[in-house]
């Protein structure tokens, strides 16, 4: 690590991890609720459809006796319809304005199309509100995504990664509770209720982001960021000045944009996003209905969902852990936190419904398929260089996120009850295999990619640049050493006088992957 114009690096090491602490409280809260409230909306559709939602929009047919959620099925599909169109022209939106300004926009559109959720008294109708309601929710993760590699360097962002999006956990307990208190007194349609809340509270939190969430480093006149002493300020520019992945309002690059296109590991983490969501049918569109399914009550199922939670945020806690603490191990880490999926699904799928404890310990244990999808928005945030590139790439993620989530809202058939959903824990044991298997394959390319260029550098070193291979800068590999040299997994590169161009991971020989 370089004196940092004359400021003795260990004191620069002590005021950057405290700057670190400053950032983490003043942004991860903001972040957590903001993710929180989309998972909050998307598991309230799972909730009201105990609570009279499915007859008064009449998202249930009969058939000969038997009654089919088709119609339920394409409702929240159409959620995914809306987001795969606009998830892709959002993450290079994102690169284009500013950041906090453009993300607390959407956030209140999401607010306003959620709350006239009440006013639908059709099918037809619901599908179409589905529809806009992805359109605007498509904003949120790009967005995160891009504020995570702003504001953090790349080995520190699989943790922050793991905070947020553990609000999906911490959102599903605070849903239930939320929910049980409106199934008891929301009237006769309380399912509304839960629509009114849920729209109105959004609303009024998207001006809360709007003032205290920065749109970049170099702009700190939002609360809690206008106090930062001029050190704070000096070490969040010099930051800010070396960090390859997170520049704002960037010119979108046609090249960038052809070879994010033409990357094999785009397709892959592609591919792996849908895989890790076909899980999201089992637990979160359909999760009340297949407690339901048990033998418990409306208010029962509701108050069941919260182990759920608790699952997914202790199971995204422990992975992020073990990938901010442990060099290279991510791509390992996710074939191990598929397990307990596979194991929760082949539970619910084998074991005797009758006592239900089984199947219920089988179903929290799905739940904990959030942690490979962290691990892998980790790796790919970690591992993509260059502003259209990056949010090309991540967007990628995210429509394999809508694909999977599309799919997986057919995959739960209410006729298959007798043979406890055999089709929907079928196909999340085969998705989380091939997740296990694409994380490994990843591992061979970016090993593979490593070695190439540690060649290249050994047969010709280029003169232009000022490399420093973690060997020479530390005696110890541990994960705090390697946060202390502030590397891009093993080497880094200063160019122009130290600050960084937008290229992208393939353009700059120095870059090495994180696995």
């Amino acid at each position: 690590m370089s004196n940092y114009d004359g400021i003795d690096p260990i004191e620069y090491e002590k005021a950057e991890k405290k700057l670190v602490r400053k950032l983490d409280l003043l942004l991860l809260p903001i972040m957590l609720i903001t993710y929180g409230l989309q998972y909050y909306d998307k598991n309230t559709l799972s909730t009201a459809i105990l609570y009279g939602m499915l007859d008064d929009l009449h998202l249930t047919t009969t058939k000969n006796g038997v009654v089919y959620l088709t119609r339920y099925s394409t409702a929240a599909a159409a959620f995914y319809y809306g987001y795969i169109v606009a998830v892709l022209p959002m993450g290079l939106i994102f690169t284009r304005f500013p950041l906090a300004k453009t993300a607390s926009l959407f956030v209140l559109i999401w607010g306003i199309i959620c709350i006239l959720t009440v006013t639908i008294n059709s099918y037809h109708g619901f599908v179409i509100q589905r529809v806009f309601l992805g359109l605007a929710e498509s904003a949120v993760s790009p967005a995160f995504v891009a504020i995570t590699a702003l504001w953090w360097k790349p080995q520190e962002q699989a943790k922050r990664i793991g905070i947020y999006y553990s609000s999906t956990g911490i959102f599903s307990m605070f849903t239930a509770i939320v929910n049980i208190g409106w199934g008891k007194t929301g009237g006769s349609h309380p399912w509304k209720s839960m629509y009114y809340f849920g729209g109105s509270f959004t609303i009024f939190w998207s001006f809360i982001l709007f003032f205290l969430l920065p749109d970049s480093p170099l702009n700190l006149n939002k609360f809690g960021f206008k106090y930062f002493n001029e050190k704070d300020k000096f070490i969040l520019k010099t930051r800010f000045d070396e960090n390859p992945y997170g520049k704002s309002e960037q010119k979108i690059k046609i090249s960038q944009l052809k070879e994010a296109i033409l990357d094999i590991k785009t397709w892959i983490y592609y591919l792996m996003g849908a895989s890790i969501y076909i899980c999201n049918g089992s637990v979160t569109v359909f999760g009340a209905k297949i407690i339901n399914s048990f033998g418990y009550n409306s208010i029962r199922s509701t108050a069941l969902m919260i182990p759920g939670g608790a699952m997914t945020v202790i199971t995204i806690y422990i992975f992020a852990y073990f990938a901010d603490k442990y060099k290279n191990i991510r791509t390992i880490l996710l074939p191990i936190s598929t397990i307990p999926v596979i194991v929760g699904a082949l539970t619910v799928w084998q074991a005797p419904w009758h006592p239900r404890v089984g199947p219920l310990i089988g179903y929290y244990l799905v739940a904990a398929f959030g942690a490979p999808y962290v691990l892998l928005l980790s790796l790919a945030t970690a591992n993509t260089a260059g502003a259209t590139k990056k949010g090309f790439t991540t967007s990628a993620i995210f429509v394999g996120y809508v694909t999977g989530n599309i799919v997986s809202s057919y995959l739960v058939f209410a006729q298959e009850k007798p043979i406890k959903y055999r089709s929907t824990w079928i196909a999340v044991i085969v998705a989380m295999i091939f997740a296990s298997c694409a994380s490994l394959v990843l591992r061979y390319i970016y090993i593979k990619d490593n070695k190439k260029r540690d060649d290249l550098l050994a047969s010709s070193p280029s003169p232009n640049h000022r490399h420093h291979h973690e060997d020479t800068l530390a005696t110890s590999t541990s994960a705090n050493d390697e946060e202390k040299t502030g590397e891009l997994g093993g080497m880094t590169t200063m160019v122009d006088g130290g600050k960084y161009e937008d290229k992208t991971d393939k353009e700059r020989q120095e870059f090495r992957y994180t696995y």
